[in-house]
């Protein structure tokens, strides 16, 4: 929230609610969107919400009605092609800023100032939006939950010590709790429910590890090995509220847009673990690649256009190429200014993204994802007004939502490569 940081009184300040719009309505979405590495390559459907939800059909099987007979013999028995109903919920994101009274009135009569007092907020929410945005995009990196919104799992009670708590995180850690962040912690159950009872809420305090967090007091009650770690307070979380990310869309066996794999045999991607046992890394290698690129264009038809990865993957794969460098002019042969593998008829790019998770790349046919958008990024002004008074205090707030989901056109066309050795994580 914004404040003068001054304690002294004003004057009643003025409606900005107009300067805030001309100044910051049209840059937030813009931003969010082109700075999210995953969907610069993903288009935005165009197909048309019924409800809170899309729903298309999905070819899942051919006609067998074909065969060879003899001259004479009776021909082969009718079939029909096959279909299944895919089904994708909208999911609702909010980002939310709050401004004192005396921070517009101090600024009442400048426009160029009120807009400065706002920057800092509005800055930082799209930062922050963004950062969040693209967590999502990954899905729950780790934890093998497939309800989305879940940060990690605990692992182990929490104990206490001087008047402080200290949690430990199942894989993947601390990676997305940060300081001043307030969880809700519990069951499945529980964060249904949104009961008091069986929940914890906390605010993070500190996060000394890669597996460890404190918050202040004493707040181990009710908290057992498992529970799950989502963003939140007492009046809502964040658990199954958040979009669909990757790590659900490339599963085997993952229900996914209301089509579950194990009577729908055809919907699960192509998830190239290691015969070893999963979980068991191996060392990259330019023939694992291959294979992902070729076992997509076998199953689906189509190579991938794209491959995805976090940071560390990036090392592993120039790793490969040391020998192939060439100093003048200092090219890769796997690529130029942007690293591309030419593993099949056109060489793709690959990007590469600190949200990722670890030890795997994606290798992805964009154009069967789609970013299905009921409403873009935007201020929230049905009533006209883009900042309203927050109740019993004198500050005025304003908030930002979007409505859609990230959701699979084909999702045997997607393939993940998993159980990578990396060395020389950077948390």
């Amino acid at each position: 929230m914004a404040f003068t940081g001054q304690k002294g009184s004003f004057n009643d300040g003025t409606d900005f609610d107009v300067v805030l719009k001309d100044y910051y309505e049209g840059p937030v979405r813009e931003h969010l969107n082109n700075k999210i590495p995953l969907l610069k390559y993903i288009e935005k459907s165009k197909r048309k919400w019924s409800g809170r939800k899309i729903v298309f059909p999905v070819h899942n099987g051919r006609n067998f009605g074909v065969g060879g007979r003899g001259e004479t013999g009776t021909l082969p028995t009718a079939g029909k092609q096959a279909y299944v109903e895919s089904q994708i919920l909208s999911k609702f994101l909010y980002g939310r800023i709050e401004i004192s009274g005396p921070v517009i009135a101090a600024s009442q009569g400048d426009r160029g100032s009120f807009a400065s007092a706002l920057r800092t907020e509005i800055e930082g929410m799209r930062r922050d939006l963004r950062v969040d945005f693209n967590r999502q995009c990954f899905g729950n990196t780790g934890t093998g939950i497939t309800e989305t919104g879940v940060l990690g799992l605990v692992n182990v009670a929490p104990t206490e010590a001087g008047g402080v708590t200290t949690f430990t995180v199942d894989t993947p850690g601390t990676r997305y709790i940060k300081k001043g962040m307030k969880l809700a912690i519990g069951t499945t159950t529980e964060l249904n429910t949104n009961a008091n009872a069986g929940c914890q809420y906390v605010e993070v305090a500190s996060v000394p590890t890669t597996t460890t967090f404190t918050v202040a007091g004493d707040v181990t009650s009710g908290v057992v090995d498992n529970d799950l770690i989502v963003q939140g307070e007492s009046s809502g979380n964040a658990k199954d509220a958040e979009i669909t990310g990757l790590e659900d869309m490339l599963s085997e066996t993952s229900t996914l847009q209301n089509i579950n794999p194990s009577t729908v045999v055809d919907w699960k991607a192509n998830v190239q673990d290691n015969p070893a046992g999963a979980g068991t890394n191996r060392p990259l290698s330019l023939e694992l690649m291959q294979l992902c690129i070729d076992v997509t264009d076998e199953v689906a038809g189509d190579e991938p256009n794209l491959i995805m990865g976090h940071h560390s993957m990036r090392r592993e794969y120039i790793n490969l190429l040391t020998s192939d460098v060439r100093y003048s002019p200092e090219q890769l042969r796997g690529g130029f200014t942007k690293l591309t593998y030419a593993g099949g008829m056109t060489p793709m790019p690959i990007e590469f993204d600190r949200m990722a998770p670890y030890n795997k790349l994606y290798f992805l046919n964009t154009k069967d994802i789609k970013l299905y958008t009921v409403k873009d990024w935007a201020w929230a002004d049905r009533d006209g007004s883009v900042l309203s008074r927050v109740s019993s205090t004198d500050a005025w707030e304003a908030f930002m939502c979007w409505y859609g989901n990230l959701g699979l056109e084909r999702r045997f066309s997607q393939t993940v490569l998993a159980d990578i050795e990396v060395d020389n994580l950077i948390f």
